[in-house]
C-alpha cells in the first residue's frame, strides 16, 4: 500500500496481549477520518484472557473495526499487523512501525494503554496551528495524557499523582525543545501521547544504530527527536490514558538472566548518544552534557538497585557480571562505592 494517510498509529507488542483488543479499539473507534494502525509483535509470545496471541487479536479487530466504522458511518482504516521472528527490543520494534506507517504523522500507542476519545482529532486540529508560518503544520503536537487505572466496566480511573504529565501549554521553537526537555524537565521524554512528524521519526533512526534496547528507549528517542524538531505545542485535550502498575517495575523479583538484560540495556541509551556527542563536537552545551551524565549515573544507580533488592539472590554474581559488561567495570565499580557511603 503506497497511499499516504496523515497519521499513523504504531503499537509494539512484548507478551502485553491481555489488553491489546481494548487499545486496538480505542484506536479504531477514533473519529477520524484519515489513519491507519500498525501492530507489531516483538516475538511476543503472550496471549490474552481467551488465550488468542497478539496476530490472531489483530485478525479480528480488522473485522469488528470494519463493521464498527460502517455502523458508524466513518471513513473505513486499515489495521497493518508485522512480526519479528526474534525479540528486538522496544526501539526496534518502533524502528519497525516508524519505517513501515505511511502517515504524515506518527503517534505511539503503547499495548496495555489506550487513547482517549477524540485524541487523534485533537492532535491534528493542534498540529494545523500557525499554519501560515509553518506551511506543513507543527513538528511535536503534545497531549496530556493522563495516568491511572481502569475498571472491570473500563472506565478509566485516573491516580492521584500523574508521573507522566510534564507538559509545556504553548509553543515552543529551535533549540528551546531540546533544552526545556533535558535541563528544564518541562517535558516527558516519551513519543506517546504525541503526534510527531514521520520525518522527525527518520531523521532520529538515521543516528541510532541498531541496538537491542528495552529500557530508556524514550531518553534515547525523544534526545534526537528534540535535536531535529524544529516546532513544539502543548494542548490541554486529553489524548492519552495511561495503565499504570503493567510491564517491568523496579519491585518485580527478576529470575532469569534475559530479564535482567532488558535491565542492563538501559546502558546502549548513554552509549548511543556519547557517540553521537563525539561525532558532532559542540553540538551541546556544558551544562547539557553534564545533565546526560548526572543521567546516566543515575540509570546505573538504578541498576545496582534493582539488582541487590530483585534479582534472585543465585543470579546475583552473573547479573553483576553482565551489568559490568554493559556499563564498564570502572563505573560500576565507582558508582558502586558512592552508593555504599
Amino acid at each position: 500500500m503506497n497511499e499516504s494517510v496523515l497519521i499513523s498509529v504504531c503499537i509494539p507488542v512484548f507478551d502485553s496481549e491481555l489488553y491489546l483488543e481494548r487499545c486496538l479499539q480505542s484506536a479504531y473507534k477514533q473519529n477520524f477520518d484519515s489513519f491507519e494502525i500498525l501492530v507489531v509483535s516483538d516475538a511476543s509470545v503472550g496471549r490474552d484472557e481467551k488465550n488468542k496471541s497478539a496476530k490472531k487479536i489483530v485478525k479480528q479487530a480488522q473485522k469488528d473495526c470494519k463493521l464498527y466504522r460502517k455502523k458508524a458511518g466513518l471513513t473505513s482504516i486499515k489495521i497493518h499487523f508485522f512480526e519479528h521472528s526474534e525479540n528486538r527490543g522496544l526501539i526496534e520494534a518502533r524502528r519497525t512501525l516508524v519505517y513501515e506507517a505511511h502517515g504524515i504523522y506518527i503517534t505511539q500507542l503503547d499495548s496495555d494503554d489506550e487513547l482517549a476519545d477524540d485524541a487523534l482529532k485533537s492532535l491534528f486540529e493542534a498540529s494545523q496551528y500557525d499554519i501560515q508560518n509553518e506551511h506543513s503544520g507543527l513538528d511535536i503536537i503534545h497531549g496530556t495524557s493522563v495516568s491511572g487505572s481502569f475498571t472491570t466496566d473500563g472506565i478509566f480511573v485516573p491516580s492521584k499523582e500523574n508521573r507522566y504529565g510534564k507538559i509545556v501549554y504553548e509553543k515552543i521553537t529551535g533549540r528551546d525543545i531540546f533544552h526545556r526537555w533535558l535541563i528544564g524537565q518541562e517535558l516527558t521524554s516519551n513519543t506517546w501521547g504525541k503526534l510527531i512528524k514521520k520525518e522527525i521519526f527518520l531523521q532520529s533512526y538515521d543516528s541510532i544504530p541498531y541496538t537491542q534496547c528495552n529500557m530508556a528507549e524514550d531518553v534515547l528517542l525523544f534526545f534526537f527527536i528534540s535535536q531535529y524538531a524544529k516546532s513544539y505545542v502543548g494542548i490541554k485535550n486529553e489524548v492519552y490514558h495511561y495503565r499504570i502498575n503493567i510491564g517491568m517495575t523496579s519491585t518485580r523479583k527478576i529470575d532469569t538472566l534475559q530479564k535482567w538484560k532488558m535491565i542492563c540495556s538501559t546502558a546502549s541509551v548513554f552509549t548511543i548518544i556519547s557517540e553521537w556527542i563525539k561525532e558532532n563536537e559542540n553540538a551541546l552545551l556544558p551544562d547539557e552534557i553534564e545533565k546526560l551524565r548526572f543521567m546516566a549515573r543515575s540509570y546505573l544507580a538504578n541498576n545496582l538497585k534493582q539488582m541487590h533488592e530483585v534479582v534472585i539472590p543465585e543470579l546475583q554474581p552473573q547479573a553483576r557480571e553482565l551489568l559490568c559488561d554493559y556499563w564498564g567495570s570502572d563505573f560500576v565499580d565507582t558508582i558502586e562505592h558512592a552508593m555504599s557511603k
